[in-house]
Order: structure tokens, then sequence, then C-alpha cells
């Protein structure tokens, strides 16, 4: 119908003062099965139809300003509203509730196409909510499948932690004693200078990169009597070559000693580490979907990557593993534990992509660095990648897609390191092509 006929309907017959509704946000203009004779139009504002003896909460239609209601009982033979309308938000309504037929000829012809108008644009604009409401019904009824899904692996999970959990702790207290036993025994029958190579490996393991053992290692050379294996345990020590000196012209016979004890307390490090972390995610698998209550206001994030790595490093033994640690990163308010769960989350998917797909000259680094006022924290594969239109779906529960050879699992991983950055109050994202697929952890900065 031409617009200037349009608003001069409306004009003509929908602007009578004293044919308007004053409505506040809740009130009802028609009640279900109520008599009407009237057509309204939605001068201002919004109303919804309910069907509240079907029991629905949601609306069945909804029309806005410039829209109608009350379309189906007028042209109805009973003038019977079907449904409850109520005002979503404060509105003004104006209504006709005369006969269209008893109209003049030209006025009638003019009015009833008008009206037929009305009907078509109705049954389109509620053919389309209805599509809406249905999708939003889906949505809904897929989130409660898939809560329904996390309660009952929260139910499983539950019971398989309480089964490994005296298991960890029997570990754990055992291998206290274990290092105590070491220490008693090394300060009765060796010197100080001797048991603080096996201190130092229990306090802080391995410090030095890889890329920094070899460069140690090489340096090594020019002392022939020192064997592959020894030389390679020192320089994992990061013993530079002026301490192994004071070292040779104290006592060259120590050397094997020092080694063999480094290690010895590098590898109890690493255990007490795994232990702490399987602790750690035996606690969050008992409470999923509950944030863990561990939290301290002066996490170290740089420490959590290095946990990380220690747990992961019998993974990593064909795969180079560059960190990049920005050594003054500010500090965080975080549960640490989960921190280091992202980071194997994180790292086992780019070992498992450069593994599955035999990539030529594996990589991997681990990046920390201050990011637009946040802390951010990236991990790079020199993987296949994984397509644009999975971006999203990688973070999504049950996504176990094969994506160029890369495997998610049973497709949770990824879904817990969203939850436990969202908690974070931290964002994540991925950017990926073809040899080179990063995931961008970005935490905030306790001021």
């Amino acid at each position: 119908m031409n617009e200037s006929i349009h608003d001069m309907i409306i004009q003509k017959y929908f602007s009578n003062e004293n044919k308007e509704v004053h409505l506040k946000a809740g009130e009802v203009l028609l009640k279900q099965y109520e008599l009407n004779k009237r057509l309204y139009y939605i001068e201002e504002g919004k109303l919804c139809g309910y069907l509240p003896d079907k029991s629905l909460h949601e609306p069945v239609f909804e029309a806005e300003t410039k829209g109608f209601v009350g379309v189906y009982s007028f042209f109805s033979t009973d003038s019977i509203s079907y449904s409850l309308v109520v005002a979503e938000r404060d509105s003004i309504v104006r209504y006709f509730d005369g006969d269209p037929f008893i109209l003049p000829e030209q006025d009638a012809r003019e009015f009833l196409t008008f009206l037929f108008n009305i009907v078509v644009s109705e049954l389109r604009h509620r053919q389309h909510f209805a599509g809406k409401m249905a999708q939003e019904r889906q949505e809904t009824l897929q989130k409660l499948i898939q809560s329904e899904k996390m309660i009952t692996l929260g139910q499983m999970a539950a019971g398989l932690a309480h089964e490994l959990n005296n298991t960890i702790a029997s570990l754990s207290s055992n291998l206290r004693q274990m290092k105590d036993n070491i220490a008693l025994f090394l300060e009765k029958n060796e010197p100080k200078e001797i048991q603080a190579y096996f201190n130092n490996g229990v306090k802080e393991g391995q410090k030095i990169s890889s890329a920094a053992a070899r460069e140690l290692r090489d340096n090594y050379s020019k002392f022939d009597y020192i064997s592959k294996l020894t030389a390679k345990k020192l320089s994992r020590a990061g013993i530079r070559q002026e301490e192994l000196k004071r070292i040779v012209k104290r006592d060259r016979d120590k050397l094997d000693k020092i080694a063999d004890l480094w290690e010895l307390g590098y590898l109890i490090h690493d255990m007490q580490v795994a232990s702490s972390q399987a602790a750690h995610v035996i606690q969050g698998v008992k409470s999923v979907g509950v944030s863990n209550q561990n939290w301290s206001t002066n996490v170290d994030v740089n420490k959590t990557v290095s946990e990380a790595l220690a747990i992961l490093r019998s993974l990593t033994k064909n795969i180079e593993i560059e960190t990049l640690c920005d050594e003054k990163l500010p500090i965080t308010e975080a549960c640490p534990g989960e921190l280091v769960q992202v980071w194997i989350n994180l790292i086992k998917n780019a070992i498992e992509s450069l593994l599955s797909n035999n990539a030529l000259n594996p990589k991997i680094t681990v990046r920390t660095s201050v990011v637009n006022k946040k802390i951010g924290v990236a991990i790079i594969d020199s993987g296949p990648g994984i397509p644009k239109e999975h971006y999203e779906k990688v973070f999504q529960p049950n996504f176990t897609t094969k994506i160029g050879g890369l495997s998610f699992g049973l497709g949770l991983g990824l879904t817990i390191v969203k939850r436990i950055i969202n908690e974070h109050n931290g964002t994540i994202d991925v950017k990926s092509r073809p040899g080179h697929t990063v995931f961008n952890v970005y935490l905030p900065i306790v001021s």
C-alpha cells in the first residue's frame, strides 16, 4: 500500500485521543478469552502476547511502535482474544472499533486494503517471531543437555578424584621423607659445598633453558676428562666455567658426585612440582564448575609457566622449547594451581599438534610480557594451524573433530581453560595460520 495512504488511514482512524489507552509496564491490555472488537495501533511502546493456560513463560508474539494487536479477535467471527496481551514497557495505544463495511465505498475499499496488508504483515512478523523463539528454545535445550553432561562428568570425576587423592597424598608424603633422609645422609657424610648442589637442585630445579644448557655444554669441551653424561648434568645445573674450574682445582674426582647429586635434587624438585600440581588438578576435578578458592594476591605468572613446563618435560624431548619470559612481569591475583593447569592444557595441545603431524623442526615458544596494561602469556607452536571457522568452536565442550591432525582429546581441555581464564577476569583468543598458531591469554595486573 502507498505509504501516504497508509499514513492517511492511521491519521484518520487511529488518532482519536478519546480512543487512546495508556499502559504502564506490566499492565494488561487484553485478557485471554476476553471479548474484543477493537483493533489496536501502538503509538508508542511494546506489547507481548502470552498463553498462560499453556504454562508458557515466553511470549507467543510481540508488537512494537507502529505495530498492531488484537488482529485475530478483531477479524474472527467470535471476537475472542486468544492470548493475554501485556505491556512490556510503558505504552500508548489507540484503537478502531467501528465497522469497516459500513464506510463509504471508496473509504471502505482503502480501509479494507489497509486491513488486509495488516493481516499479511502480522502473519509474516509472527512467523518470523515463532522461528526466533524456536531457535532460542533449541539453544536453551542444547545448553540444558550440555549442563546435564557436565553434571554427570563431574560426578564421575569426583569419584575418580577421591580414589586418586590418597595415592597422591602418599606419594607426596614419601617424597618429602625421602628428600629429608637424603639431606640428612649428606649432612653426615659430605661437606657443605657438596650438599649445596643437591639442595639447589631440590629448591630450584633446572633454571636455565635447554639452549643455554647446550651452550654451556659446548664450553666444557676443553675439559676432556669430563664424560658426556656428567657434562650434560653439570650444564643443566647451570654451572659455568669459572665455578667448574674451582671444583676441579679442589677435587676433580668430585665432579661426577656433584653432577649426580644435583640431578637427584632436580628430579625430586620436579616430582614435588608434579605432585603439587596433581593435587591442584584433583581438587579442580572434585569441584568441576566450582571456582577454586586457593587464591593469592601476588602470583608470579612466570613461576606457573615454569612449573607447567617441568611437568610436561617428558613430552617435549623431541620438541624445541623456547621461553621468553619478562623477568619484570607484574604480579596478578590468581589461583596458581589453576594457572598451571591452563598452561599445561595449551602446551599439551601444541605438543599433540606437532607430533601428530610430524612437523619439521617442531618448536613451541612460551612468551610472557605486559600487553595493554595486562599480563600477556602467548603459547606459540609451528604446527599445521587451525582453520579460522573453528576459532570459537575449539573452546566449546565436546569439540572433538581432528583439524589437520590436531586432536582436542575429550573436548574438555580448552573448555576448562576458558572457564579458568574467565574466573580470573581474563581473556583468551587464538590466531592461526599454517606453521604458526598462537593462543593469547591476558590476565589483570594487581595494582
